[in-house]
């Protein structure tokens, strides 16, 4: 019995990139251009480095490329598709930073406003600015940077927002660094800035994201999550595992509250290629706004932050509110990130081109396949 349960998942790896999967997919012959994206899916499918993953490119909206490769849900043996749906992580930073250049616009809130304004008994309030909580040069540390275990185990309570609140004061209590003298990537500050929606709009960060973002833009298939939803065409969440049968081990469970504004929202390739669309053509925020979302930001002492670059020296750091900025062959970019129990998720935009691409995989221990999948898609589209 445990030699055919052992065949059998070995069986279902193994059709990752089988014909009969790909009429499953409903995938119509590659155009040439795309060859090196699709053939190097289907590999990291058949090596068991993914379980799968779906992929969008698109100019300015239209898609030019949508697939999916492998196994949204390796039990069921659900192939993955252009319609599933998967946790995002950190790609939910630049919805929360949009609300809130929103709010700022509207005169609702100032950038200037210090966070004391909304939660004045939070640690260092006063000293904490929005604009720099926007750009995690706040001098807010992060409260997801405590021992793994300890992490995994926090994750799994479901908190409101005070609980959330209460769960992030121990490690504020003392700040990092003096605001606007350094750049560290903050969870905290995301998490709080999420608190602030709240408040302004007197709404749940999800009803307001709804309201002000999602409804607005057609964006169907993204909202905040919550794992107690059944939502249609989810994808499972994986960590990898070699001496796991099937290659996978189920992701550890999260609670999708503890990741708050900083990571809680899901949403499919297509969506995300369409959200960057919409954000670069105007159509969530005002020019001036927009402008300054996309701006590196700089310290108090006018520069460009920097950070170690792993060779021994420093490189500087181009990021805006809540999303990077970067040159890729000449060509500008903006994109981000996002990693989140069982998920793995990438944007980025050539922003002469027009051109968005979208990676979405269902296991949270695969950064060099990430990187893997990232170059022949750049490759495509540079090409193209």
């Amino acid at each position: 019995m445990d030699l055919d349960r052992r065949a059998s998942l070995a069986g279902l790896i193994s059709l990752a990139a089988s014909p009969a999967l790909a009429k499953a997919h409903g995938s119509a012959k590659t155009p040439a251009r795309w060859a090196q994206v699709e053939a190097t899916a289907k590999k990291l499918v058949a090596e068991r480095a993914i379980p799968g993953v779906s992929i969008c490119i698109a100019r300015k909206g239209t898609p030019l490329f949508v697939k999916g490769y492998g196994w949204a849900d390796i039990e069921t043996g659900t192939p993955m598709s252009r319609a599933s749906v998967f946790r995002i992580g950190s790609i939910t930073k630049q919805f929360t930073a949009a609300v809130i250049l929103q709010l700022a616009h509207e005169g609702k809130l100032s950038l200037e406003d210090k966070l004391a304004v909304y939660l004045p008994d939070f640690p260092n309030a006063e000293r904490l600015g929005l604009r720099r909580m926007l750009s995690h040069t706040s001098g807010l540390g992060n409260y997801t940077a405590i021992a793994p275990k300890q992490f995994l185990q926090d994750s799994r309570t479901d908190r409101d927002t005070a609980q959330l609140v209460e769960a992030m004061k121990p490690t504020s209590q003392k700040l990092a660094y003096e605001p606007g003298t350094d750049w560290r990537y903050s969870n905290t500050a995301y998490v709080l800035l999420g608190v602030v929606i709240e408040k302004v709009t007197g709404l749940s960060y999800a009803k307001a994201m709804e309201g002000r973002i999602f409804a607005p833009l057609g964006l169907c298939h993204t909202a905040v999550d919550d794992a107690a939803m059944v939502v249609p065409n989810r994808a499972s969440g994986y960590s990898n595992d070699k001496k796991a049968e099937s290659g996978f081990d189920n992701a550890s469970f999260i609670a999708m509250s503890f990741p708050g504004a900083a990571g809680n929202i899901r949403s499919t390739a297509e969506d995300l290629c369409d959200w960057h669309a919409q954000l670069l053509g105007g159509k969530v925020l005002d020019s001036d706004s927009l402008k300054a979302m996309l701006t590196p930001v700089t310290l108090n002492d006018g520069k460009l932050p920097t950070q170690p670059d792993g060779k021994g020296g420093r490189a500087e750091v181009r990021y805006g509110y809540g999303i990077g900025l970067d040159t890729r062959d000449g060509h500008p970019t903006i994109g981000h990130g996002g990693g989140i129990q069982g998920f793995a998720s990438y944007i980025e935009t050539l922003t002469d081109l027009g051109i968005t691409w979208v990676t979405l995989i269902n296991t949270d221990s695969a950064p060099g396949q990430s990187g893997e999948l990232a170059k022949a898609i750049r490759k495509a589209v540079m090409a193209s």
